[in-house]
C-alpha cells in the first residue's frame, strides 16, 4: 500500500498530491502553480504538471475550462484593498505515460483514492474538492 506508487488500488482512479509551501506552512494539495499574465487557465494547469512530473511523465489536462474552483481569502495581516485572496482553478488531467522508472518527482507526492484524501488534506478545502472530484 505505497501511496507513492501508481500500482495501487488498480480498480480505482487515483489523484496526485504534491506537499507545497503555502505561507509559512507545509500542505498537502493537489498541484497548483501561480498563474502569470498572458497564460491561459489550460496552460497554467498545463504547467503545474509539467513543474511537478517533470520531463519523464507526460499527462493529458482535458478541455480549456476548470471543472472545479477553491476560493479562500488570506489572512487579515496580509490582506490588501486589492488582493483579499485567491481562487484556485482546477483541471481534469490523464496520466499518458506510467512508466515511473525514470521518474524523479519534483517534490514530495503521493497517489490517492478520492476516500484517502481525507487522510492529507485540510478538511475546508476537501469539503471544496469533494464536489467536484470523481471517484
Amino acid at each position: 500500500n505505497d501511496r507513492t506508487s501508481l500500482n495501487r488500488k488498480l480498480d480505482s482512479n487515483l489523484m496526485l498530491l504534491v506537499k507545497q509551501k503555502i505561507g509559512n506552512q507545509e500542505l498537502w494539495l493537489l498541484p497548483q502553480v501561480e498563474w502569470q499574465p498572458g497564460e491561459t487557465l489550460r496552460s497554467t494547469a498545463e504547467r503545474a504538471m509539467a513543474t511537478f512530473l517533470g520531463d519523464h511523465i507526460q499527462a493529458k489536462v482535458l478541455g480549456n475550462a476548470p471543472y472545479g474552483i477553491y476560493k479562500y481569502k488570506f489572512p487579515r495581516a496580509i490582506r490588501t484593498e486589492n488582493n483579499v485572496g485567491a481562487k484556485v482553478f482546477f483541471f481534469k488531467a490523464f496520466l499518458q505515460s506510467s512508466d515511473l522508472s525514470q521518474a524523479e518527482l519534483k517534490a514530495d507526492y503521493l497517489w490517492v483514492t478520492k476516500k484517502e484524501l481525507g487522510d492529507y488534506l485540510k478538511s475546508e478545502y476537501l469539503k471544496k474538492v469533494n464536489r467536484f472530484l470523481l471517484d
